[in-house]
């Protein structure tokens, strides 16, 4: 299908997002023409459930500032082996999803899932009555959500109500044919006459803030935030990070960390936020780079453990390191952080220094468990008074420690310089050498693509700008500070990609694979640097050193001798 050859916008109300699994991944794919332009974004994800969806849909509409919304989804729920899949569940993650689209005032076509061939080999053991319940739900309910529904069911079945065999080659893909004949349905339903953007009706400031909130509301996310002891949440053991299950203590490993090294194992763990749990599977995280790379180098023994936490600041990374990880005789601890220190307390928890959630668990707790108050026995708290609740508690937080003021901003670097100064302590106090790293940012950043340009508002970016600046400054006086320096290094990296021209970040702080790699290798040879000067402290080697500046220099031996 070649695209539009005339200068009138295909898609008049904005730019649209298609949103979806593999489905949506191969129809983006199959004619990329018509899918490259400023008007349509393609932001289907092979092996995507409808939770992973759900995750991060608000961040997509947000970056592309879309206008419309195409969604497919169940299909890689219900076909992918191994997944435990009921409706219930899907339901509920297509009404998130539906609610989700309606809130930020986005026009939303949701699509059925195309049907399969119940006879197929591929479609063996698989819950595949769930299309047509999942379709008839949505038939009855997309317009519940201001939704548009296109029944891609009608137009790709047969008779009997099975995938036609000239869509497939298999029963259950779409081959050429079928894309096309969904594609033209589609195309039928978005360009139809009448559709119009969604206006926003005009809000108070208070309601704006409040509208802000529930906007970032979505990403409480139990599964990648779930309560931990000592430092407040962690991954849900089991729960899926973009098809990677966290291991039983809630961290991105392929197994759990035990307690006894095993013999002539390096053991590295990196401690960080979502930077370091990003990247679609384990090998592509920072710490399952850094690993291969370290191997690659010569130390084929080298394990390198991922304790990222989604969200966590610095304070809970001390906090983490002091209360499980130092039991398990690490070679190095690598700590990434400085983000989340600075943008939580502008959405989240204001007060600096806390846990970006910590003001929400402390309401909801007072609210059910104050015997002193009987309401929370009384009202029934439903959906909505539960989002008000809390917007109160976040109101009245902001106004107690000056939120935005200078004050306020001084603050939060104070706090993250104390949780600093821990790590250095406990360095030298359990003598396992800590690099500490300042996170890249597209705020330094100097050749900026059209996305890196509009990442975020433009205040928002300028008190960022400011508050890394003191970080920066920072983490300079430390990399000369004694006496900890020989144990602990402070390392900068947020310009690293200073003069990188191309496109890097798709935010303020998560960078693409290319320059995860650079990040790795960098990193890479800090720990080995680190590793070299922890072997020049142990007894053993200060006094063979010792030794040898007492023992007088020997001549060098003849060949014939």
């Amino acid at each position: 299908m070649s695209g539009p050859v005339s200068d009138k916008p295909l898609f008049p109300l904005g730019p649209i997002l298609f949103f979806g699994d593999s489905l949506t991944a191969d129809l983006t794919a199959e004619t990329p023409n018509l899918f490259s332009g400023p008007q349509t974004v393609a932001r289907g994800i092979a092996g995507q459930s409808t939770r992973d969806m759900a995750r991060r849909l608000r961040s997509d509409i947000a970056l592309y500032g879309a206008k419309g919304l195409h969604l497919i989804g169940g299909r890689d729920d219900i076909l992918t082996s191994g997944r435990a899949v009921s409706l219930d569940g899907i339901v509920a993650d297509l009404t998130a999803l539906l609610r989700d689209a309606r809130d930020l005032h986005v026009r939303t076509w949701v699509g059925a899932i195309p049907p399969v061939d119940p006879a197929a080999p591929a479609a063996t053991g698989r819950p595949v009555a769930l299309i047509k319940a999942v379709n008839a739900w949505l038939r009855d309910h997309a317009q519940d959500y201001g939704a548009l529904f296109i029944d891609y069911e009608a137009v790709l079945a047969g008779e009997a109500g099975v995938l036609r065999s000239a869509f497939s080659d298999d029963g259950i893909r779409l081959n050429a044919a079928g894309i096309a004949a969904l594609r033209e349905a589609m195309m039928a339903a978005l360009t139809a006459p009448g559709v119009e953007q969604i206006w926003a009706p005009p809000e108070s400031e208070d309601a704006a803030r409040r509208r802000k909130f529930l906007h970032h509301f979505g990403y409480l996310d139990s599964n990648t935030r779930y309560p931990s002891p000592f430092i407040q949440f962690a991954g849900k053991p089991g729960a899926s990070h973009y098809g990677v299950p966290f291991d039983a203590d809630g961290f991105l490993n392929a197994a759990p960390i035990v307690e006894r090294k095993p013999e002539g194992e390096t053991r590295i763990l990196v401690v960080g936020d979502s930077t370091t749990i990003d990247g679609g599977d384990i090998a592509n995280t920072l710490p399952g780079r850094i690993e291969r790379i370290l191997r690659a180098r010569g130390l084929t023994r080298a394990k390198v453990y991922n304790f990222g936490v989604m969200s966590s600041c610095l304070t809970q990374m001390t906090h983490l390191i002091w209360s499980r990880l130092v039991t398990y005789s690490p070679d190095a601890i690598v700590v990434l952080s400085g983000s989340t220190d600075l943008f939580q307390p502008w959405t989240y928890d204001p007060r600096p220094g806390h846990p970006y959630n910590a003001f929400i668990t402390q309401r909801l707790y007072d609210h059910f468990f104050d015997t002193h108050d009987p309401r929370a026995r009384e009202d029934g708290l439903s959906y909505d008074a539960l989002v008000t609740l809390i917007y109160e508690e976040l109101k009245r937080l902001r106004t107690e420690v000056g939120w935005q003021s200078p004050g306020w901003e001084d603050a939060i670097v104070h706090h993250y310089e104390r949780a600093t100064h821990r790590l250095t302590k406990l360095s030298h106090d359990h003598a396992v050498p800590i690099v500490s790293v300042l996170q890249p940012t597209v705020l330094r950043k100097r050749h900026l693509t059209e996305v890196e340009s509009s990442v975020a508002s433009g205040a928002f970016l300028a008190y960022l700008d400011r508050q890394y600046a003191k970080l920066e400054a920072f983490t300079a006086q430390l990399a000369t500070r004694r006496p900890y320096r020989r144990t602990f290094t402070a390392l900068d990296l947020s310009g690293i990609f200073r003069d990188r021209e191309e496109g890097t970040f798709y935010d303020i702080v998560h960078y693409d694979d290319p320059a995860r790699e650079i990040v790795a290798t960098r990193l890479a040879g800090e720990i080995r640097e680190a590793l070299e000067r922890a072997r020049g402290r142990t007894p053993l080697e200060r006094a063979r050193r010792f030794l040898s500046r007492l023992s007088p220099a020997r001549p060098p031996t003849s060949p014939d001798a």
